[in-house]
């Protein structure tokens, strides 16, 4: 096992995040590694790309758009995201260099990060339209209309646990918290519903519950809206509870793995896989049977 899992120290009540809480539920051992031994973790091309994909989504809105004529507004509005897209992949070469990824492979996600933006103007186009339909605007005031709180920090004192909405879109007299997503399922899990719920907990401790929360998919270009109940605000207040009580030990004993076809499957493995598989001459001796004796060397 690495050295860096000699000694660990571990503050009981940790801040927790809705990711350090969904690897827990997940495997209780990669959230050892990740968040109590504090293991390197290499980045993914996934990471990386959603990263650059979500800081393009936060800064269009903080443009200066007063001098772009209204006529040709929205075709102005998707060269910039597009261009702003380009500037921001330039400015992860190095990231990107660092993945070891084949140009053709560099290039293929480029294209489809690509069409992730794409499919972000044209949601934004389908909602100025909708802004329109509801009043009289022009196109730029739609626009503004549409804006929404951009990565807004989300903590909760008392639960200890802190989380970024990507936007907070206000409808109306209606609130609603919306994720972006770069997952290949249009779907929302209950993965995404877990990490919204306690989005609605914590904001409803800010201000007041959400009225809906959702994922904008941009691979598909869709977006999935859920109504905000009290039971699942309730299941988030119980999971961010569990998280402190299970997590006050330094013991890797106290955090077992779960093997399931996330350790390893046809493409990729767990960052942790190896270390997580790789037997030390401790955890051995705990696992064999008593009387089990193991002969090293040759025999005399």
């Amino acid at each position: 096992m690495s050295e860096l899992l000699k000694e660990v120290v571990v503050e009981p009540g940790r801040l927790q995040s809705p990711s350090s809480i969904l690897m827990y539920k997940q495997c209780p051992r990669k959230y050892y590694y990740r968040y109590i031994a504090r293991l390197p973790v290499s980045r993914s091309i996934h990471l990386v790309r959603g990263s650059i994909a979500h800081k393009v989504l936060e800064d269009v809105y903080d443009l200066d758009m007063s001098n772009i004529p209204e006529a040709g507004f929205l075709f102005t509005l998707r060269v910039i995201l597009q261009e702003m897209f380009r500037k921001e992949w330039e400015k992860s070469k190095d990231d990107l260099a660092e993945l070891g990824l084949s140009s053709s492979e560099l290039a293929k996600y480029y294209d489809e990060t690509r069409v992730m933006i794409n499919n972000f103007f044209h949601y934004t186009v389908d909602r100025i339209q909708q802004q329109q339909i509801e009043g009289a605007v022009s196109v730029k005031d739609a626009f503004m209309r549409i804006k929404p709180q951009r990565e807004v920090e989300l903590h909760s004192p008392s639960h200890n646990v802190r989380g970024y909405a990507d936007a907070i879109q206000r409808e109306q007299d209606k609130i609603i918290i919306i994720d972006y997503k770069t997952s290949k399922k249009c779907e929302i899990t209950d993965e995404y519903r877990l990490q919204l719920g306690i989005y609605s907990m914590i904001y409803e401790e800010i201000e007041r519950v959400p009225d809906e929360v959702g994922v904008f998919f941009l691979k598909h270009g869709q977006e999935l809206r859920i109504p905000v109940t009290r039971e699942m605000v309730e299941a988030a207040r119980f999971e961010c509870n569990a998280i402190h009580l299970n997590t006050r030990t330094k013991d890797i004993k106290d955090y077992p793995k779960k093997v399931t076809p996330l350790c390893k499957w046809s493409t990729g493995q767990c960052e942790f896989y190896d270390t997580c598989f790789n037997k030390t001459i401790q955890e051995f001796d705990t696992e064999s049977k008593p009387n089990t004796f193991v002969r090293i060397g040759r025999k005399g």
